[in-house]
């Protein structure tokens, strides 16, 4: 073959290459236009399921990834938002990924504060600061970093018994707004839909309308939620919510939402009953503006005043939505904002006003929460108010906790959250529950059910294995001993799942990612989570020995990956036992700690922990040179098997 022929089929070669390039690059784009086209129309499960279709022709595409990333986390879908954002992270080849997405580490840290995953946050916050130059984007990331300070401060669970209302009234979609009518009807907006599947067999849901739905309550059982049938304030094809009644008038006012040029709008409407009969609904003029959304009708009474409530993003206002209200002895009233002390630069919603006590409560994504939206107190009326007081765990969540009806002060109410639940499946925060909350503390268990509950048996339920993440705890360290509690490694682990995701999937497509992706998910569940259980009930075990005289050995053995040299890896698993051994001594309140620090007449501790520190000795994964390699060896699974600690032994001393 001539050279010149040679060169021609190359060059031929290379055009074709280069064409299939251009012809995916093209599809890419289609795609990620047509999801830009969803996200604008807030259609953000349709954009996803774009931008996924455009990574099939580009896989390695940091833009579609990103815009992944937005979509789900618009949809509260805040695990797989992590996930995508994670990604971004570990598929950049580039020294410029703020310059490309200069909100990457801000709604990184906002996915994760959603999940719970604080330190995480922490640290991708101050990233940003590092690298960001944008004044604004810092000045947002600076209060998330107050919220992060005030959410470690105030981690502690107050007594309450918080009920999930059940499937008679939560279904798979979103119940949200509760209304308790004569203390035995719960009101609720609950949305109608059709459903279709396409060729894959996925559910789509279409003609999707919110819509008034009641239960009757019997203490602490709700009937099957049924259709509200109060004159015409149910409409076909209109999005229906938010009903407060007012019992003094017999007026029921309630919130349509309409579609107009691909933007919803909120107005406010009521319905009047006379003779058992309701009146055609009507704007409620003095909220409405055709320029701006009115939401969340709430009444107030104190002496001869009588106001409305409400949410708005009208002009006036100190940010997004805000709180308002209107004079309804004034016909000619104009909507007043509640002030400073109330509204923030962001979003103050769903209002709720307890007349007995002169109390507000009101959900905000700005002042000093959780996560999301949390629901706050304050006491005042009108114009003048206290300081809101978050309401604190376990009423508020990492999730959004909205519309806050409360049936006793300080001691019962309703709300709506996200928060994960068995009703939430493939996103476990997507869709809003109707919980109950009731400062009621829990009974003590009677010794029936301490009996029930000791499922752990030393001939068939040793070896407990516990992991952690590499080089955890206290990275770095050559010392045998730590402060840190096994619980603190758990939990950790946890909030570093999506970085195991996002790592083990490089550089692949959907298909074998969605392998990847199931199988860390797998390691969690059945090995990191099930043993931890298995721990805490073979901890029941050991001290309902020791309360019955005996005394009890436990052998721990520690193990570590092939990363780093001998010597080290010896102190780091020593340090995971000290680890557990301290979980131990908190465990319960700290029940096992005087049997740990007493001496049996044998001269052995009452509970006896030996350390056997193995370290890397029965280690087979690599300890590769390469500082890149290193770095992926920590996520292979076959490290994280080895990163462990197992209670080898649980010996009774008679």
């Amino acid at each position: 073959m001539s050279n010149i022929l040679k060169t021609l089929i190359i060059s031929i070669t290379l055009l074709t290459f280069s064409f299939q390039g251009y012809s995916q690059q093209k599809y890419a784009r289609e795609y990620e236009r047509e999801g830009d086209k969803s996200m604008n129309k807030q259609d953000y499960n349709q954009a996803l399921d774009y931008y996924i279709l455009g990574r099939k022709f580009v896989k390695k595409d940091l833009n579609l990834i990103y815009k992944c990333g937005e979509a789900c986390l618009m949809m509260k879908n805040y695990d797989k938002a992590e996930y995508w954002y994670q990604k971004v992270l570990i598929e950049n080849d580039t020294n410029n990924i703020n310059e490309m997405f200069p909100y990457l580490y801000l709604h990184l840290a906002k996915a994760s504060i959603s999940n719970g995953n604080i330190i995480q946050a922490q640290s991708f916050l101050n990233t940003c600061l590092l690298d960001c130059n944008d004044i604004n984007i810092r000045k947002e990331v600076k209060n998330e970093l107050n919220k992060i300070d005030w959410i470690i401060d105030n981690d502690k669970e107050k007594l309450f018994l918080i009920t999930n209302l059940g499937k008679n009234v939560n279904t798979e979609t979103s119940q949200t707004a509760s209304y308790i009518l004569k203390d035995s009807i719960l009101i609720f907006t609950t949305p109608e839909f059709k459903t279709k599947k396409d060729s894959e067999g996925k559910t789509y849901y279409t003609d999707i309308y919110n819509q008034i739905y009641f239960s009757f309550i019997d203490d602490y059982y709700y009937t099957p939620a049924k259709r509200l049938d109060w004159g015409k304030i149910n409409k076909k094809k209109t999005n229906c919510s938010d009903l407060f009644f007012d019992t003094l008038t017999s007026t029921a006012y309630f919130t349509y939402t309409k579609t107009k040029n691909n933007k919803d709008l909120s107005q406010i409407y009521y319905s009047k009953q006379e003779n058992n009969q309701w009146s055609k609904p009507k704007p409620f003029l003095p909220t409405m503006d055709k320029e701006s959304n009115n939401t969340n009708p709430v009444i107030a009474r104190k002496n001869n005043e009588a106001v409305m409530y409400f949410a708005s993003d009208r002009k006036g206002g100190f940010g997004k939505m805000d709180l308002w209200y209107v004079d309804l002895n004034n016909e000619k009233a104009k909507p007043v904002n509640l002030g400073s002390t109330i509204n923030t630069t962001g979003n103050e919603i769903t209002p709720f006003y307890y007349n007995d006590d002169e109390e507000l409560y009101f959900s905000s994504d700005t002042h000093y929460g959780f996560g999301g939206f949390d629901i706050f107190r304050s006491d005042g009326w009108l114009t003048r108010w206290t300081t809101p007081e978050n309401l604190k765990k376990p009423i508020n969540s990492s999730a959004n906790d909205v519309y806050p009806f409360i049936t006793d002060s300080d001691n019962e109410g309703y709300f709506t959250s996200n928060r994960p639940s068995e009703n939430n499946v493939d996103n476990k925060t997507c869709c809003n529950d109707l919980y109950r909350f009731n400062s009621k503390a829990p009974q003590e268990p009677t010794i029936q059910i301490i009996k029930e509950k000791i499922k752990f048996n030393p001939a068939f339920d040793l070896p407990i294995a516990l992991y952690f993440h590499n080089d955890s705890p206290d990275n770095g360290s050559d010392s045998k001993t730590t402060k840190a509690s096994y619980e603190d490694c758990f939990k950790l682990y946890l909030t570093l799942a999506n970085q195991y995701k996002a790592n083990r999937t490089k550089g692949l497509d959907d298909s074998l990612a969605n392998i990847e992706i199931k199988n860390v998910d797998e390691f969690i569940e059945t090995k990191i989570k099930k043993n931890y259980n298995k721990l805490n009930d073979a901890l029941e075990y050991v001290l309902e020995q020791l309360k019955n005289g005996k005394n009890v050995t436990i052998q721990i053995r520690g193990y570590s990956s092939s990363l780093y040299d001998i010597l080290y890896n010896y102190n780091l698993s020593e340090r995971r036992i000290v680890s557990v051994e301290n979980y131990m001594r908190n465990w319960n309140n700290g029940q096992l700690k005087p049997y740990m620090d007493s001496l049996a007449e044998d001269n052995f501790h009452r509970l006896e922990v030996v350390h056997l520190a193995m370290g890397k000795l029965q280690s087979t994964s690599p300890n590769p040179d390469n500082i890149e390699a290193k770095r992926k060896s920590i996520y292979l699974e076959q490290s994280m098997e080895e990163r462990r600690i197992e209670i080898k032994v649980v010996q009774i001393r008679n």
